[in-house]
């Protein structure tokens, strides 16, 4: 299962301090950590010397040190820099546990889960956050790629915009736009019917960017102008037993403060103008027919990268 890519572990703030962070990263144990410095550590979480896990351990000088017998690896090689009970003069074994290539950027620890040289483009390089953020990260019951399958073909099961109604009518054919499918469809302010307001008075668009490979996924509420209202970047990997691991974070851009009154009281009491679930309702992805995510998946062909407007004509899938 396990491959060569970048992927999102965490948030950069959740590695601080002496106190490691345990992750799951496309299936593999890790623990994350910061030397003194701040530069960002993963070694596999698992102790060479009696297979116990290092992420309960502390941040030393030399490195992080396991909980059971003190043994401390250095966070760049993974090599052992010190076992408390031999002599000052004695010769520290060949032990080594695995470093894995560690990157940030835009708010985000990276790890490089494949062999030989890792690329030099990392996952959300387009993400630029604006003003306050909003973050979160979770385990999903659901499979990874189940994951992205759903974002293409219910992304309302999986996040929502308080306020405002994702519909079930595409916006153009999914479209491939370097290593990602994207899609656009059709959403609008809730309460405000589905006549002609939906084409016209109050048009939305969400539009979601799931990666072919990889786990970096981009969701957007645009206008009718196709500006930005409100940009997440979702970094997702295999956890284990079927599970996905989420690390996101997002925020409202400023034009986002027009619109409906109860749109902007939330906008003026700080509430997060997204929601990832946590909790997925396995009903109603069940429920979910198969459409564009056949796209990412190869079983149907991807068009060429072209710009869909919301006022083109829609089609409904439901």
């Amino acid at each position: 299962m396990p491959t060569g890519a970048w992927w999102t572990a965490a948030l950069s703030e959740q590695v601080a301090g002496t106190k490691p962070l345990a992750v799951v990263c496309d299936g593999r144990q890790l623990a994350l950590f910061r030397d003194a410095a701040g530069h960002a550590f993963a070694l596999e979480d698992r102790c060479p010397h009696r297979r116990v896990l290092l992420s309960p351990g502390v941040v030393k000088p030399g490195g992080l040190q396991c909980p059971y017998h003190g043994w401390t690896f250095d966070g760049a090689s993974g090599k052992c820099t010190d076992i408390p009970n031999l002599r000052r003069d004695e010769k520290i074994p060949a032990a080594a546990v695995r470093a894995y290539p560690v990157a940030e950027q835009n708010g985000f620890i990276h790890v490089f889960a494949g062999e030989g040289e890792a690329p030099q483009r990392l996952p959300a390089p387009a993400y630029r956050p604006q003003g306050r953020e909003y973050t979160g990260t979770a385990v999903a019951g659901i499979a990874f790629d189940e994951y992205l399958d759903v974002m293409l073909d219910g992304p309302e099961c999986l996040m929502a915009f308080p306020g405002v109604l994702i519909t079930d009518f595409f916006l153009g054919e999914p479209r491939r736009d370097g290593a990602h499918v994207v899609l656009d469809r059709g959403a609008m302010w809730k309460g405000r019917g589905l006549g002609p307001a939906f084409v016209s008075e109050h048009p939305l668009l969400v539009r979601t960017r799931v990666p072919l490979a990889g786990g970096d996924i981009a969701i957007e509420l645009l206008d009718a102008a196709e500006q930005a209202l409100v940009t997440i970047q979702v970094g997702a990997t295999a956890n284990r037993r079927g599970t996905t691991s989420l690390a996101w974070r997002g925020f409202a851009h400023a034009r986002a403060n027009k619109g409906p009154p109860g749109w902007c009281l939330r906008r003026l009491a700080g509430k997060p103008p997204f929601n990832v679930f946590t909790d997925i309702e396995g009903r109603a992805i069940a429920a979910l027919e198969k459409a564009p995510s056949l796209a990412r998946r190869g079983i149907i062909p991807i068009a060429s990268h072209q710009h869909a407007h919301p006022c083109a004509a829609e089609e409904s899938f439901a």
